[in-house]
């Protein structure tokens, strides 16, 4: 037992000093990177001397490729900027056609309704719709004022759940059917709660306000009628004046409007793909030289990175190249650990199945039974000792 849990320590100690390599081997990547990031603004400034390993040509080569895609983009937005600038100039053009026949049409009716105001039938039947319309709202004042004390008015009657009951069976009216069992039970609840005389006050209650809203609906059916003809009469006069080339220049200029925002649209929209293809080509290009300038840093020595570091005027690479060495130690002193931590647990693991071996054959031996004894005892002897 003892050996086991000997095995499960061992086991746990491995696992943690996994996981704090691969800790430390990511904060190494992020360090060569940083590093990179470093010469590569360096070079970019043209402040190393010396000449380029392959790596650094290689950056260099991915860093000019990433300038001229960026210079083909800035041509592009730039064009595309110039576009959509004579695009708005353009609309506000189209705007100010528009307002332009707004106007006109307005004009144009403002005096072929003063014209209109010396025509007599024209007078005429604007009296009518006037007239009409003034029934119509009057109509509707009284329908709802009738609906609306119906509604309040109705409440004890509904509140009364028999009385509701033989009115929803027309009870007392032509439409009431049942049989002869059922007419004398309904005929006892109506004499209890007096149904007939409340059957007729609710009746005209209610029938009231729907004949007053029939009577509105009339009405504004008329003065629709009326409104209709005068607005025909003047839908002529206003004809008869050349509204109909204004509408036409208005329908025209309303869209040429709509294509021109179309096509703002279309431009932002192409703007904007543009701004997104230079911020991914930047971060692209720059990410793709930072891993394969970093890739080639990690593989050289310290004091080779030492010696660079050195050879520029900040400090800061040479801050990460201590740090890189620090990393560097705690990696190698961990893999260490667990190489010797994997050593002792494959002997561990070798002293218990030789235990469980000498169980094993101690019991088939039959040492475990009284008057029993070994074979071998110098063999057991050194088995247990250096167990």
């Amino acid at each position: 037992m003892t050996i086991r849990q000997d095995e499960s320590r061992l086991a746990s100690a491995i696992e943690a000093a996994s996981a704090e390599a691969a800790q430390l081997r990511s904060e190494q990547t992020e360090q060569y990177k940083a590093l990179a990031r470093i010469r590569l603004d360096e070079l970019s400034q043209q402040r190393i001397s010396g000449g380029l390993d392959a790596a650094e040509r290689r950056a260099m080569v991915l860093i000019d490729g990433q300038k001229n895609k960026l210079a083909a983009i800035i041509d592009r937005h730039g064009a595309l900027m110039t576009d959509l600038k004579s695009a708005q100039d353009k609309r506000m053009q189209c705007v100010k056609a528009l307002e332009t026949a707004q106007e006109a049409i307005a004009a144009q009716e403002d005096q072929t309704e003063k014209r209109l105001a010396g025509d007599a039938g024209w007078k005429t039947q604007l009296a009518k719709a006037t007239e009409a319309m003034a029934r119509a709202r009057a109509a509707d004042e009284k329908a709802t004022l009738s609906e609306t004390d119906r509604d309040e008015k109705s409440k004890p009657y509904l509140a009364d759940k028999l009385f509701v009951y033989l009115w929803n069976r027309n009870y007392g009216t032509v439409a009431y059917k049942a049989g002869t069992i059922a007419r004398m039970g309904d005929g006892f609840v109506a004499r209890v709660v007096n149904y007939e005389p409340a059957r007729q006050n609710y009746f005209m209650l209610t029938e009231i306000p729907k004949r007053l809203r029939e009577h509105a609906t009339r009405v504004k059916e008329d003065a629709d009628g009326e409104r209709n003809r005068l607005s025909t009469l003047t839908r002529k006069a206003l004809e008869a004046d050349g509204i109909v080339e204004m509408e036409k220049v208005h329908a025209k200029a309303v869209a040429t409007l709509d294509d021109m925002n179309a096509k703002i649209a279309d431009l932002e929209a192409r703007i904007t793909g543009t701004e997104k293809d230079r911020e991914d080509t930047q971060q692209n290009g720059l990410d793709r030289a930072v891993d394969d300038l970093a890739s080639s840093l990690a593989n050289e020595d310290i004091r080779s990175l030492w010696k660079k570091a050195q050879a520029t005027p900040t400090p800061e690479d040479e801050r990460i190249v201590e740090r890189l060495q620090k990393l560097d130690d705690r990696l190698q002193r961990n893999n260490k650990d667990v190489e010797q931590a994997r050593q002792t647990l494959i002997q561990l693991a070798k002293k218990r199945a030789e235990l469980e071996r000498s169980q094993i054959e101690f019991q088939r031996s039959g040492y475990d039974r009284g008057g029993g004894g070994f074979m071998n005892e110098k063999l057991i002897g050194d088995i247990i000792g250096g167990i």
